[in-house]
């Protein structure tokens, strides 16, 4: 029987020990008690997520077929049937590529810090637990939260990330100055992810941005005091956003609402894009399914969808000088956004500069640490041949100045140095990249 069961998974997919007793009761003849007996007794072929279902139903698969993309849409679809936090999450991570900043993973993953619920850590602790996800450091990163798929399928994830970070920071910039000048918010109390080490909060949910509003329709009074309302928004570029990547925003707004004491919120997610089927649901639920275009038109738009474009595959071609002054050009509109690009683009100019200098291997915003666990972080590591490294700090000061002597002796004694006391510094640096041990675990640097 342990062969038909396998028989089974293997036709139609990892499902929840339910249906796969269903399956032998109305295809095999099975008796219901039987068919169930013979479930729970599983072949060493076979696994199950520990984390447990309703009617105490388990989600079984083929161990061989772990980590396919079958096995993770049947696990986010099992999870989101029963109206679990669980899907919620997995159907946000999966909508991110199914890697994400771990300082994100409070604002994405749907949970709220509210009674009868799971806060974000508990989901996260019990979804680490159970072999679900994995975290660990991506390289320009940090701390990173993953499906459990092994260290190798993140090694490329950094581009990626950092090209939505920095243009979902540049949007978020443009939304804050977008809601202040309307006036639809306080001017001066709009918070922003990664403002602080603090999160945006209303009511018990984090979000990307915050802020209370003293708007007529949203103001609650209470005798002589007034009680603001809030505005609350996400972001997700990149992507089309489908359904069950919204669901997990709109889980949030909805236990928002059902807080007596928060005011009335308006809540708005933006996205590059919807499918239908999301965009229907925003509308059902009472939110804003917005859009950089819709907000700030085309050219912002087109501006922003250029920028993640060419940061994304920054590392493998040259940057054009002509998508600088485009990129410049379109997003110029957004207060603040020149600034943010020049210190991210000077980077990924270095870089291009010593691919063209003849460098085989070019990385970027490295991680290391020596025996002791001193760390030092390498804006541009440049691989010419398999004996010479060059480390290159970047740095950016106003026109014409000059960067402080110690400045560059402590970057060179201290931080260039890490790992080998022995070490000497050297204009070049190429003796000092072979001692290194990089963060994410890998055993050294060539």
């Amino acid at each position: 029987m342990e062969n038909l069961l396998e028989r089974l998974l293997a036709d139609n997919g990892p499902m929840l020990s339910s249906e796969l007793t269903r399956l032998l009761v109305d295809g095999h003849g099975v008796a219901d008690a039987a068919a169930r007996k013979r479930v729970s007794r599983l072949s060493p072929g076979i696994g199950r997520v520990s984390i447990k279902f309703p009617r105490n139903a388990s989600f079984l698969y083929l161990k061989r077929f772990f980590g396919t993309d079958q096995y993770w849409n049947n696990l986010t679809q099992a999870f989101l049937s029963t109206n679990s936090i669980y899907g919620l999450a997995l159907a946000a991570l999966r909508q991110r590529g199914d890697v994400m900043p771990a300082s994100h993973w409070p604002i994405a993953c749907g949970a709220v810090k509210q009674k009868k619920h799971l806060a974000p850590e508990t989901v996260l602790k019990n979804l680490l637990a159970a072999g679900v996800l994995t975290q660990h450091v991506v390289p320009s990163v940090g701390d990173c939260i993953g499906l459990a798929q092994g260290r190798d399928r993140y090694e490329n994830a950094s581009a990626n990330l950092r090209a939505r970070m920095l243009t979902e920071s540049i949007l978020l910039g443009a939304i804050k100055n977008w809601v202040r000048n309307l006036g639809l918010v306080s001017y001066g109390t709009v918070a922003m992810r990664g403002d602080g080490e603090a999160l945006p909060m209303v009511g018990t949910a984090a979000w990307d941005l915050t802020a209370p509003s003293y708007l007529f329709p949203l103001l609650r009074r209470s005798g002589a005091d007034a009680k603001p309302g809030f505005f609350a928004c996400d972001v997700l570029l990149g992507v089309d956003v489908n359904e069950d990547g919204l669901k997990p925003f709109i889980h949030k707004c909805n236990a928002l609402r059902n807080l007596k004491n928060v005011g009335p919120c308006i809540q708005m997610f933006v996205a590059h894009r919807y499918t239908s089927a999301a965009f229907e649901l925003a509308k059902q639920s009472g939110v804003m399914p917005a859009t950089p275009e819709t907000l700030f038109g085309t050219e912002v738009a087109e501006g922003l969808a250029q920028l993640l474009s060419v940061l994304r595959n920054a590392l493998d071609s040259a940057i054009n000088p002509q998508f600088l002054d485009e990129v410049f050009t379109r997003l110029g509109k957004i207060e603040g956004a020149a600034n943010n690009l020049r210190g991210a683009l000077f980077e990924y100019l270095v870089a291009d500069i010593a691919r063209k200098e003849g460098s085989y291997q070019i990385r970027m915003n490295q991680h290391f640490r020596d025996e002791t666990g001193a760390k030092a972080e390498v804006d541009v590591i440049a691989d010419s041949s398999p004996r010479a490294v060059r480390f290159i700090e970047c740095k950016g000061y106003q026109p014409y100045g000059t960067i402080p002597e110690a400045m560059i002796t402590t970057w060179l004694e201290k931080r260039v140095t890490t790992g080998s006391p022995s070490c000497k510094a050297t204009p070049g640096m190429e003796a000092c990249a072979y001692p290194l041990r990089v963060l994410d675990h890998r055993e050294g640097v060539t």
